[in-house]
């Protein structure tokens, strides 16, 4: 404190030099209720930093985050979902490795003053979170999907190519699977599937079908794709358990229809695909579900669907239903090691629009700081990102999350994750209505997922 000088009566000078910046951060998941008490707590320590939170609705948070750049107002901090940031790469200014953050040094009022008053002001130079930060304490999956290989010398003269830090997540998830115990109970069934083959056989024994072929009480919600939760992580994962390569090393064209057993013509890819359809055919012993049900969220708070694939973010709502319910970790093959699931979370990053890139890059590195973060997983359904923190999730709920934390992949790297998404989609679609042959069906949809990777 007494090389910033600390405690000297600044000269007229540096009062001028006070800058005073107004911060916008817009998201969609996060309310005011979680993030103004850090807002608050930011702003108090860099008293000249203003900063304006709005959470927006998903369905309306693209379209105005594109309006509002073409008509140069948009946010200096903006969230995205994780494998959007290839799409966002020309609105992103990658983090720079330090930012110069003005302090002000403020006063509390003395004796017949109202406010307080500005004591001092200086500069310094604050060191920021690193492509080694990120890989030594993020979980791994953070790490494949922040980190890019950019040319920091054109935006900040850092002059070596390097890899740059396009965002950073303040929190995780992944998908796990939600029980009602009620309806386990009334079919004799008390402990929860391990493996997919006894996911099946609890799904034929919890399912009840009335003469018409109408499903009165539900063993799974999946074989569909409008009235399910995250249809496509729920058959990616199937494909990556069974060992399926998403793409060629290059990341260069799409392989999950190639078979990975070519000496006996087992095509992994292909049989997932089936595995997740059955579930919805009338024709199969597992039939459960169909286009016809409510969706599947709605259904389980109702107590009519036994087995719900879901997030930690479906937490509260569910809690706030009447169910009985418990969390399990996902099913995987017999004699698999481990929980592999998908990761799915968003991300925060900065405009390159912005005014303020080193103030915005500092403040998101302060809400990354581990005390900050572990503030944010204990208010909520909240998972933090850091590896440090999966022994500390305190709810019973989150833990079965943490756990599979470590486990947990991103399978997709390309440059339009909306358009790819649209791909498996239109292909679950088209084989659970039977739209062709499966093979077919699934060759068109790698055929179109490759085109969304350049």
């Amino acid at each position: 404190m007494l090389l910033t000088g600390f405690g000297c009566k600044p000269t007229p000078q540096e009062l001028a030099d006070v800058q005073n910046i107004n911060l916008t951060y817009w998201q969609v998941w996060n309310n005011s209720v979680e993030m103004q008490p850090l807002i608050d707590e930011y702003t108090k320590l860099y008293p000249n930093v203003q900063i304006s939170f709005r959470s927006l609705r998903f369905e309306e948070y693209e379209q105005e985050l594109l309006k509002a750049w073409a008509e140069d107002r948009g946010p200096d901090l903006f969230s995205l979902p994780h494998d959007w940031l290839p799409l966002y790469a020309n609105v992103i200014v990658p983090s720079p490795a330090s930012a110069k953050i003005q302090r002000v040094i403020m006063r509390e009022p003395g004796i017949g003053e109202l406010a307080a008053s500005v004591q001092n002001v200086y500069t310094e130079e604050v060191t920021l979170l690193t492509s080694a930060d990120i890989k030594r304490n993020y979980y791994a999956f953070v790490r494949d999907d922040v980190l890019s290989t950019v040319d920091l010398e054109a935006v900040h003269a850092l002059g070596q190519e390097t890899q740059g830090v396009l965002a950073l997540p303040l929190y995780v998830d992944n998908m796990a699977l939600y029980y009602n115990i009620g309806l386990l109970e009334e079919n004799e069934i008390f402990d929860v599937p391990t493996n997919w083959q006894r996911f099946q056989e609890d799904v034929m024994k919890i399912t009840k079908i009335d003469k018409t072929n109408n499903v009165i009480v539900a063993g799974a919600a999946l074989g569909t794709t409008e009235n399910v939760i995250r249809p496509t992580d729920i058959l990616i994962t199937l494909m990556m358990q069974t060992g399926v390569q998403m793409f060629d090393k290059a990341n260069t064209y799409a392989t999950f229809n190639r078979s990975i057993r070519p000496e006996d013509e087992y095509n992994a890819g292909l049989e997932a695909l089936r595995f997740y359809v059955d579930f919805a055919d009338p024709n199969k012993k597992v039939y459960t579900w169909n286009v016809g049900q409510s969706p599947a969220l709605e259904m389980f708070k109702q107590g009519k669907l036994a087995y719900l694939f879901g997030y930690a973010y479906n937490l509260a709502e569910i809690r706030n239903s009447k169910v009985n319910f418990g969390v399990a970790a996902m099913p995987s093959p017999q004699e698999a090691v481990g929980n592999l699931t998908v990761a799915n979370y968003w991300v925060e990053t900065v405009a390159k629009k912005s005014k303020y890139q080193d103030q915005a890059w500092h403040f998101l590195n302060w809400l990354s700081r581990p005390e900050n973060l572990l503030k944010l997983q204990n208010s909520g359904n909240r998972l933090s990102p850091l590896k440090e923190h999966q022994a500390l999730a305190v709810d019973p709920y989150l833990k079965v999350f943490a756990s599979q934390a470590p486990q947990a992949l991103s399978w997709y790297h390309g440059a339009n994750a909306p358009k790819a998404e649209e791909a498996l989609m239109t292909m679950m679609g088209d084989a659970a209505a039977g739209k062709g042959e499966l093979e077919a069906v699934l060759n068109t949809a790698a055929q179109q997922v490759t085109q969304t990777l350049k």
